[in-house]
């Protein structure tokens, strides 16, 4: 099966997730970090769900839950559930994604590396999950945290040019300098300001204010 990638804005958005173990921890935490609002259904959640700035309904899932839901996960494990839940989700137009189940889902859930705002996706479109995550582990050990820093300082000069009406071309040119500069030594060194001067520089060459 081919998957179309598409990263979703769920700020605010009623995401359900249903179970009560630690694949439902790590989903939640997932639409957290996405800054959805998550509803999560469980008859006996574990202390690490109840941790977490959630919305928690103490019971099994029960038909109507996924009612105003942009997104629904089914980390229950019981086929059940899984039946329900795709009838619901069918229904009211609801994405679903079940737990080890690809054909039961509308969409899967990549490996993901978090680097600031930069993520990276890593997906074997559900035909092994186990080599995603070692992909994942390899790209961890090689994009460390600078990148976090240089993507936002990438972000902060991109935004300047455009407002400046700099082209298109040039801006292109720009980022490249960039990225074969000594920008992102100097952050991995931890040297943020001379990385931040060393930028500026470069753009000052190539578009000077006028």
């Amino acid at each position: 099966m081919s998957y179309y990638p598409v990263y979703l804005d769920l700020r605010g958005q009623r995401c359900v997730v249903v179970g009560d173990g630690p694949m439902a921890v790590q989903k939640v935490r997932g639409l957290l970090n996405a800054e959805a609002h998550v509803v999560a259904i469980a008859a006996e959640p574990c202390p690490e769900l109840q941790d977490l700035p959630l919305e928690l309904i103490r019971r099994a899932y029960a038909p109507g839950d996924l009612a105003g839901a942009r997104l629904a996960i089914d980390a229950s494990g019981d086929r059940a559930v899984m039946t329900a839940m795709r009838r619901e989700a069918d229904a009211c137009g609801v994405l679903l994604n079940v737990v080890d189940y690809a054909d039961a889902c509308d969409f899967i859930a990549p490996a993901i590396v978090r680097r600031g705002s930069l993520q990276l996706a890593v997906s074997t479109s559900g035909e092994s999950p186990f080599l995603a995550a070692a992909l994942r582990s390899r790209l961890e050990s090689e994009l460390g945290p600078e990148w976090a820093a240089f993507v936002k300082l990438v972000g902060r000069i991109r935004r300047d040019l455009r407002r400046r009406g700099v082209p298109a071309a040039d801006q292109a040119a720009i980022y490249q300098t960039l990225l074969e500069s000594c920008v992102l030594d100097l952050l991995r060194e931890g040297a943020v300001a001379a990385a931040e001067r060393e930028a500026d520089r470069i753009v000052r060459q190539a578009a000077p204010v006028r």
